[in-house]
């Protein structure tokens, strides 16, 4: 399409009329201003000297000369002799054309290799940070969407009062419907006792309570290689940090509170 555009541009004598836009649509396809600038100079003037290119474009002939250099290679100007000087003339604009559709074949065949790469150990940490409850929910729906059994150090009025009762109710029911565990160490003076939040066999919970004295302001998910903190209902933000070294971390202090912390047992 932008080749077509050219050629319709050339035809009509309105090239320099729409520089502006043509330069920075040339930008996008791998060239710089400069290049862009005289390249769109080059096709206008047809057959051209570059003191006639230094005159036409205000730009030094120093330069005219190096830039005419980097679009020669790029197969976008070609130079013949004539009565003891050099001349230039554009070539096609469809040069354009097939350098863009050598580099996305390029890209196309490096993906498999790029993304091996995103997945290995390498992988630096992922941040992403919710605001407000409607983000808290978000959190909530990631660690469903990731189906690992859940580990979280909470107290369980906090966890209603950031999330909302009703919302937490229906994922708690999709969470047992999905069969997915929940292993938890809870406040006990923050407690809850309802059906859907006692650790019991048919909620696919085991909950214990930690010391006397435990306190934590943040709720903390592990699932996976992923670690969210949410805050109290004051504040209503979390993150959720995607890190194999960090869950592995969060997952060891978690084993270290749930084996100080004491059985959860039904009236």
């Amino acid at each position: 399409m932008f080749v077509i555009i050219i050629d319709i541009l050339i035809k009509k004598n309105i090239l320099f009329s729409m520089t502006t836009e043509l330069v920075k649509s040339l930008e996008k396809l791998g060239l710089n201003e400069k290049e862009s600038q005289i390249y769109l100079a080059a096709i206008k003037l047809g057959h051209f000297s570059v003191l006639g290119l230094s005159e036409k474009t205000g730009i030094k002939r120093p330069t005219c000369y190096l830039v005419l250099e980097e679009l020669r290679k790029k197969g976008l100007i070609t130079t013949f002799p004539k009565a003891k000087k050099v001349l230039y003339v554009a070539e096609h604009p469809n040069n354009l054309l097939k350098k863009t559709e050598e580099s996305y074949k390029l890209a196309k065949e490096l993906m498999p290799e790029l993304q091996d790469l995103i997945a290995s150990e390498s992988e630096k940490p992922v941040l992403k940070v919710y605001t407000g409850q409607k983000g808290i929910q978000n959190i909530y729906e990631d660690i469903l969407d990731e189906g690992k059994t859940t580990y979280y150090i909470a107290s369980a009025k906090d966890l209603i009062d950031a999330v909302g009762s009703e919302f937490l109710d229906d994922w708690i029911k999709r969470r047992i419907a999905k069969g997915m565990q929940t292993v938890s160490v809870r406040i006990a003076e923050s407690e809850i006792i309802l059906p859907l939040y006692v650790g019991i066999a048919e909620t696919l919970r085991k909950v214990r309570y930690a010391p006397a004295g435990f306190k934590t302001p943040y709720t903390i998910f592990i699932y996976g290689k992923k670690v969210a903190f949410i805050s109290t209902k004051k504040d209503l933000f979390g993150f959720i940090v995607e890190s194999a070294d960090l869950g592995q971390t969060m997952k060891a202090l978690f084993d270290v509170l749930w084996n100080i912390s004491k059985e959860y047992i039904p009236n």
